[in-house]
Parts: structure tokens; C-alpha cells; sequence
């Protein structure tokens, strides 16, 4: 099971290449793309016995460009596959009122 926090450092290690802004839920201040916003998305749980045998927090990655940059698609996969953390990985999505785009992975 993997913390905000363990994430927060996984996705801003210097060693990963990524090189651009990460903040957890949005940015306090204008941020120019691209960057990376996460947060939580829910819970897996297995409930037995009257409590949970299984919990598992999951969370949404959303990285946010205005040019296509598919190594950068790729830094952030092997990224996460490199510290064990299976993805589901959305499509482009143009957000007309940013002028942008938004891929999102959930983890």
C-alpha cells in the first residue's frame, strides 16, 4: 500500500527525469504546463469477519501539457512500474477553457 506522501516523493525523486512541478490536489499559485496533479481516488477494501482484511487507497495522476511529449508519457510509466504500481492510463483530454490537455493515470 503506498501513502500521498510516498507518491508525492516517487513523482519528484530527481533521479526519475520527470523534472516538473507536482503538487497533491492543485497548485496554490499559476503553475505552467506541463505539470502533475495527484490525489486520492477512493478505496479498495475486502471486508471479512467485521473489519477489513484488505485496505488499499487508491489515487489519480493527472498530468497536464499543451504539447504532446510521449517520453514524457513514458518517464511517468516506467516511473511507476519501476516502484511497483499498476496503472490504468486515460486518453488525451482537451480542456477548452485551460487550452490544454489532461492525461490522467489511476493507481
Amino acid at each position: 500500500m503506498i501513502t500521498a506522501q510516498e507518491l508525492y516523493t516517487i513523482l519528484t525523486d530527481s533521479q526519475s527525469g520527470l523534472n516538473i512541478p507536482v503538487a497533491y490536489g492543485r497548485f496554490k499559485e499559476q503553475t505552467p504546463l506541463p505539470h502533475i496533479v495527484y490525489m486520492g481516488d477512493g478505496q479498495d477494501q475486502f471486508p471479512a469477519d467485521n473489519t477489513y482484511l484488505y485496505k488499499q487507497n487508491g489515487y489519480r495522476i493527472e498530468y497536464y501539457f499543451t504539447d504532446k511529449n510521449e517520453a514524457i508519457e513514458e518517464a511517468i510509466e516506467t516511473l511507476l512500474l519501476d516502484n511497483g504500481l499498476r496503472y490504468s492510463k486515460s486518453e488525451d483530454i482537451y480542456i477548452p477553457s485551460e487550452d490544454a490537455f489532461e492525461i490522467y493515470y489511476q493507481i
